[in-house]
């Protein structure tokens, strides 16, 4: 059986590990502008690997997510901290699929200084920055949330609707 105290940790450690490692991807990425060719593979294997754990990070703060609303937390999803949580996800999401794929495909068959580099080194640090940011806003509207006693996004738009 579940239990929601012990899902609310998994909850919370996954959106730490979700932010760990986009805040180390910029300075691979960086790198990865001005590299030569020898560090092209190991920047990008790192840049691959953090990827990799923010996805699973990413996988397990959804499915906790998941088994906190079913646990008890349903009525939350008209909730502000948790709409804005879902649209920064989207922004997140975009940017992955249609700025950071492309580069990396492309990088992965391209060297340093050959046309096309620096168009898409440039464009999967844009992804990344996008990433990061979007990342550690979820992160800190989840913070906002829940240690503030204004609690200001703990706003519900859709409470008054009759039915």
């Amino acid at each position: 059986m579940l239990s929601y105290d012990i899902t609310k940790v998994l909850h919370a450690l996954a959106a730490v590990s979700a932010t760990g490692p986009l805040l180390f991807s910029p300075w691979l990425s960086a790198r990865l502008k001005r590299c030569q060719g020898d560090n092209k593979n190991l920047l990008l294997k790192g840049l691959s690997v953090a990827d990799t754990y923010y996805n699973i990070a990413g996988w397990v703060l959804i499915l906790s997510g998941v088994a906190m609303f079913w646990l008890q937390d349903w009525y939350r999803v008209f909730q502000l901290w948790f709409i804005l949580s879902v649209l920064v996800f989207i922004i997140d999401s975009v940017a992955e699929k249609r700025l950071r794929d492309p580069a990396n495909k492309a990088l992965a068959t391209l060297q340093p200084g050959e046309l096309g580099w620096d168009e898409n080194t440039a464009l999967l640090h844009k992804a990344v920055i996008i990433q990061m940011v979007c990342t550690s806003l979820i992160l800190l509207i989840m913070l906002l949330h829940s240690q503030l006693q204004i609690n200001l996004l703990a706003l519900n738009p859709f409470a008054h609707l009759p039915g």
